[in-house]
C-alpha cells in the first residue's frame, strides 16, 4: 500500500502516554519539599518534553540555581517512588499496532531518559512495534532536530516521508527543525492556539484522531 508518509515519529509523555498531569504535580512537589516557590502548572506545561536538567534550570529562573540539581533529583526519586503505572490513552496500543501491521516504521523521540523511556515501554504491548526509539540521553533535546534526523537516517526515510506526532511546542519545533511535517496533539501540555505558531498539517482531540487521521491523510 502506498501512503504519503512511511515514519511515524510519536513523542511520549501527552501523547501516547497518559503521564502530563503526574509528571506536573511530582515536578510542583519537588520544589516544595525543597521550600522553593513551585512553578505554575502552565510554566510547567512550557518545559514539557525537553530534557529533564534543562527544564528545572528553566523553571526555576532567578530562583537560587544552586536547588536546581537537588529539585531535580527529588523530582526523580518521587517519580520512581510513584506507585502509578504507566497508562496509554485508550485507542493507542490498537492504533500502533495497526500502524505496524500496515507497514509504517514508528520511532519514538522523548525528552525523557533513556531509563524511563524502557521502563514505561516494558509495561506495554507495543514495544515489538517500535522500530527506533531517541531520548534526551541519546542526543540533543528537543527542539533539536537530531532525534529526527538520526532516526531518519538509521531507517533510510527521507523527511518528506516523514512526519511528528506531539502535544508540545518543543515536538512541532523539532519537527519544523528537522523540514518534517507535523500533527499537532491538543489533549496534552499544549493547546491548538499554541500549537498552531508550527503550521501543523492537522490537530487530534483524541488518541483515536490521530489515527483516523493517518488512515485518511497518511
Amino acid at each position: 500500500m502506498k501512503t504519503r508518509f512511511e515514519l511515524i515519529i510519536f513523542d511520549w509523555d501527552g501523547t501516547l502516554s497518559d503521564s502530563v498531569g503526574l509528571i506536573t504535580d511530582l515536578m510542583i512537589q519537588s520544589f516544595v519539599l525543597h521550600n522553593v516557590e513551585p512553578p505554575s502548572r502552565s510554566e510547567v506545561a512550557d518545559i514539557l518534553g525537553i530534557k529533564l536538567s534543562e527544564a528545572f534550570k528553566i523553571l526555576l529562573k532567578e530562583k537560587n540555581q544552586n536547588n536546581s540539581e537537588l529539585i531535580l533529583n527529588s523530582y526523580i526519586d518521587l517519580y520512581n517512588r510513584s506507585q502509578n503505572k504507566v497508562k496509554l490513552f485508550d485507542g493507542v496500543e490498537y492504533g500502533i499496532k495497526e500502524l505496524h501491521r500496515c507497514g509504517y516504521k514508528i520511532a519514538i523521540a522523548t525528552g525523557g531518559g533513556r531509563n524511563y523511556l524502557e521502563s514505561c515501554l516494558s509495561q506495554t504491548s507495543i514495544r515489538n512495534n517500535i522500530s527506533v526509539t531517541k531520548t534526551s540521553d541519546d542526543c540533543f533535546s528537543k527542539p533539536h532536530p537530531q532525534m529526527c534526523n538520526e532516526i531518519m537516517d538509521e531507517l533510510l526515510i527521507e523527511p518528506e516521508k516523514s512526519i511528528v506526532i506531539g502535544d508540545s511546542i518543543h515536538d512541532l519545533q523539532m519537527a519544523k527543525n528537522a523540514n518534517i511535517s507535523s500533527l499537532a496533539v491538543t489533549y496534552g501540555a499544549h493547546n491548538q492556539k499554541a500549537l498552531s505558531i508550527y503550521n501543523p498539517l492537522g490537530y487530534a482531540e483524541s488518541a483515536d484522531m490521530i489515527f483516523d487521521w493517518i488512515r485518511r491523510n497518511g
